[in-house]
């Protein structure tokens, strides 16, 4: 009988000790999701206006729909890619300037790399105003050069007309929608390559359907 009871008095001690465990686990959580919601708002928005500064305001693109527009990325060799958000870019007056794209690609040597495209569209074609990283976790020294300026300010101002698309060569670019990979990380410069296709496909699917 007094093993029983002994028992029964863990299993109360126990059920008592995971419910205040729950409690306190659930209120730290209510404590911190408003201030990290808050962060990664701030953090967006800081990506927004870095590649688009000359937008006054951003609005995300509620009918677009990220898992329908995946079959077209498929469909356009832009394997391992997911555009997460498009949100359009629009001048003090109202007017559309363009888009940003939150864009990710899940083939980099450390894991998913996700960045912000800002692009210009008109009648001549699209321009690339620039890239910023969301998630970039490349090795140090190597894949984490992307964010070395040689490197992320070739898609500053980078008007690639009607190309669609852009490529990377090892050689020495030759054509305006190419970029020079990094030495001696190809993988981390085809995954930026890649995510910054498929922000341009979402935008030509926008724009023609």
């Amino acid at each position: 009988m007094k093993k029983q009871t002994s028992a029964l008095h863990d299993t109360i001690i126990l059920v008592i000790i995971t419910l205040v465990a729950g409690v306190i686990l659930g209120a730290v959580h209510d404590v911190t999701a408003g201030p990290i919601a808050e962060q990664e708002a701030a953090t967006q928005a800081a990506a927004q206006k870095e590649v688009f500064p000359d937008a006054d305001s951003f609005s995300e693109v509620k009918d677009f729909d990220s898992d329908a527009f995946s079959s077209v990325l498929e469909q356009q060799g832009i394997d391992q890619t997911t555009v997460n958000a498009v949100y359009e870019a629009d001048g003090s007056d109202g007017s559309k300037l363009g888009y940003v794209v939150d864009s990710t690609n899940n083939e980099g040597y450390g894991g998913a790399v996700e960045l912000m495209v800002g692009i210009t569209t008109g009648d001549s074609g699209d321009v690339i105003n620039g890239i910023s990283f969301l998630s970039l976790e490349e090795t140090a020294g190597m894949g984490m050069k992307a964010e070395n300026p040689d490197f992320k300010d070739q898609f500053t101002n980078m008007d690639i007309g009607d190309a669609g698309s852009i490529s990377y060569t090892k050689s020495g670019k030759s054509a305006a929608n190419e970029i020079d990979a990094i030495s001696g990380c190809t993988i981390t410069t085809n995954a930026v390559t890649k995510a910054v296709n498929g922000a341009l496909a979402a935008v030509t699917y926008l724009e023609e359907g």
